[in-house]
């Protein structure tokens, strides 16, 4: 009879320890999918929280759901935002930068937002000289200035940016536009109507050499490339 209990014992210990373990893998399978969320590995995040997703634990959390919603839309907006990038369309790469930053503090491309908002000032530096009139030429490195010092107020540190603002304001005096001073602390204008350069000339002094604005390259972070896994 004691051998029996003994026994007993023992199996029951044995299911205790099997399902305590089988709860801390489960729990470790949310805790995994989290962290690939935060990693911005969209991908195996997705597929792990569907996985959760399918545990008797887990069906009646909200966040597991959510979290699969979550991670679908991230791995949209940063294909948009590689895509706008690589073809220098600032503004929506930027929008969709911002909205995946709200979903995920943690994207490793969270850096490059200053980055494409220097390039949004670099690329009005350049064309600056291409518009029609002295004022639109003034106008528009004024608005090159704004986006310069809002760069810097989303923490870019680059060297470079303080002698693209020396250069622009030189440029201004160069327009001969009365009281075109710098708005340093006014928001830029995010859409821009610029006159192709085929059509217009340069007006008043055209940009010295050495006086172009830095060229800005937008390195979107490591992303993961696994391909989506087959039920």
């Amino acid at each position: 009879m004691k051998t029996l209990r003994f026994f007993a014992l023992m199996l029951a210990i044995a299911t205790i320890s099997f399902t305590a373990f089988g709860q801390s893998t489960r729990t470790y399978l949310l805790q995994e999918a989290d962290d690939y969320f935060k990693a911005g590995r969209y991908w195996d995040a997705f597929f792990l929280y569907r996985e959760c997703a399918k545990l008797p634990e887990f069906q009646s959390e909200s966040k597991v759901s959510d979290q699969i919603s979550y991670s679908s839309r991230a791995l949209f907006l940063t294909r948009k935002f590689q895509d706008f990038a690589a073809i220098r369309r600032y503004e929506p790469a930027k929008s969709n930068l911002i909205e995946l930053i709200n979903i995920n503090p943690n994207d490793p491309n969270r850096g490059q937002l200053p980055r494409i908002t220097l390039a949004q000032g670099a690329e009005l530096h350049r064309l600056a000289w291409r518009q029609p009139t002295p004022q639109a030429t003034a106008d528009m490195l004024k608005r090159a200035i704004a986006y310069y010092h809002q760069a810097i107020r989303e923490g870019l540190i680059d060297a470079s940016i303080a002698t693209s603002i020396k250069q622009a304001e030189a440029s201004i005096k160069d327009t001969g536009v009365k009281d075109a001073e710098p708005a340093i602390n006014a928001d830029p204008v995010l859409k821009t109507n610029t006159t192709p350069a085929q059509n217009t000339a340069p007006v008043a002094s055209p940009r010295k050499a050495g006086n172009a604005p830095p060229e800005v390259i937008i390195l979107p972070g490591t992303q993961s490339t696994s391909q989506p896994k087959k039920n």
